[in-house]
């Protein structure tokens, strides 16, 4: 059995996307293969008071059978996790990918705002 579960942890990479709903937060988990089709989204739960409290159950719905996730806030990539950082301290982590999906977002607003290059000119007569 042990076997069977680290072939399938090779094989899959679990994305969980987080995102705000209203006045609570809600998740998702795909589980597309490395070189495939993303797949639809294979578990959902919501309605979590907080980002933390919604990361706990992500790390207790994952079980112990994966040790990293990918994860996606509010359409932004913000990075991979240990499931056991999520379980231990998620308060933290809650923080610290609030701050990269800030950091992302300023990014992306910051580039519609600098001018369009200028197309180049011909010098020949």
């Amino acid at each position: 059995m042990k076997k069977r579960v680290r072939e399938v942890q090779f094989c899959l990479q679990h994305v969980v996307e987080l995102r705000q709903e209203a006045a609570s937060y809600a998740y998702t988990v795909r589980a597309p293969r490395s070189k495939g089709v993303i797949p639809p989204s294979s578990y959902r739960d919501g309605d979590f008071a907080t980002l933390a409290e919604c990361l706990g159950d992500v790390a207790r719905a994952l079980g112990g059978d994966f040790k990293r996730i990918y994860v996606r806030l509010e359409g932004r990539c913000v990075g991979e996790r240990d499931l056991a950082e999520l379980r231990q301290e998620p308060e933290q982590v809650a923080a610290e990918l609030k701050a990269s999906c800030d950091a992302a977002s300023g990014a992306a607003q910051f580039e519609s705002t600098l001018p369009a290059p200028e197309a180049p000119t011909s010098t020949r007569d």
